[in-house]
């Protein structure tokens, strides 16, 4: 409801270029792939492991993704986002550590 009240007088410009443009389609036929795919993973990850366990891969997973697009981009991380992944990178070794006792 947000999108249209904000973006809904785009959707006709929106739905021609569709019609028309098939980098358009294909990369949004290949998003929707991939976002299936993620969906699919998440849930076998979840009936392997555990609730808590897929949480605290899931944040691992953020934390790498941000540090390696930062890594890659050159962008340099704010006090905030350095202060987070330290916090996350701790809580998901403690985690680890305790579960291996």
């Amino acid at each position: 409801p947000i999108m249209y009240a904000t973006e809904g007088s785009k959707l006709p410009t929106f739905l021609e270029t569709l019609k028309t443009d098939s980098s358009l389609q294909f990369n949004l036929v290949m998003s929707g792939l991939a976002f299936f795919i993620y969906n699919e993973l998440a849930t076998y990850t979840l009936k392997v492991t555990g609730a808590v366990t897929a949480s605290v891969a899931n944040t691992a997973k953020r934390v790498i993704v941000m540090v390696y697009m930062a890594a890659v981009t050159g962008k340099v991380l704010t006090d905030e986002q350095k202060i987070g992944s330290a916090v996350a990178i701790t809580g998901v070794l403690l985690y680890a550590l305790i579960d291996d006792l």
